[in-house]
């Protein structure tokens, strides 16, 4: 027994020593109230994510087949537009086949034609054909007596000559041809150089 206390009285706690208060039912109701609110928003919260997904696929498989199906209308019309091409063009070139057969069927057979009028029937095919080409874009590119130009002519061979200046077209090997401005081959030809110089004999004595 302690001095001065009587048997079963109670004794105040110590400074420093307080028991903290515990939380009420109505306080835990509150926290649980709190948590189930913030789970239901973050649950609509991924509700809502997951429809935009959906619909941003579904957005993007339907753009996806629109592009399949432009490419599948673009192929048909270019081989459309391919195939009138060819046939307008090879539409266009029968009248010179037709006149090279007949040229073909004369040379075959046993009247003999002068060589002059066989020149000027070839002479005549050969500028109807160019005629044809030249309405389909196709055009010679300018070489003999031209400066050389590396875009438009494909040096086979250099000549040594005083009598050109250096860098001049002095013979066409092959015609070159442009499509509409592009080049599509280049003309071979031989290029005139400078030739070169004996070097000083060095003067006797130096």
């Amino acid at each position: 027994m302690v001095p001065g206390v009587s048997e079963g009285a109670v004794t105040e706690p110590e400074r420093g020593s307080e028991v903290p208060p515990q939380p009420g039912p109505e306080k835990s109701k509150d926290e649980v109230g709190e948590l189930q609110k913030q789970l239901q928003d973050a649950m609509r919260q991924k509700a809502e994510i997951e429809k935009k997904a959906a619909d941003y696929l579904d957005r993007l498989k339907r753009l996806q087949a629109d592009m399949e199906n432009i490419q599948k209308i673009t192929k048909r019309q270019l081989e459309t537009v391919t195939s009138q091409a060819s046939e307008r063009l090879l539409l266009k070139l029968l009248p010179s086949l037709d006149a090279l057969s007949q040229a073909v069927k004369i040379a075959s057979s046993n009247d003999s034609l002068p060589r002059d009028e066989i020149a000027v029937g070839l002479k005549m095919l050969q500028e109807q054909l160019s005629q044809v080409l030249e309405t389909e874009g196709l055009e010679e590119i300018p070489a003999e007596g031209e400066p050389l130009d590396p875009e438009l002519h494909e040096v086979v061979s250099y000549v040594e000559t005083d009598e050109k200046p250096e860098n001049r077209v002095l013979e066409e090997v092959r015609r070159g041809y442009k499509l509409n401005g592009k080049v599509i081959r280049p003309s071979l030809v031989v290029v005139s150089k400078k030739p070169k110089r004996p070097e000083p004999a060095e003067a006797e004595g130096g």
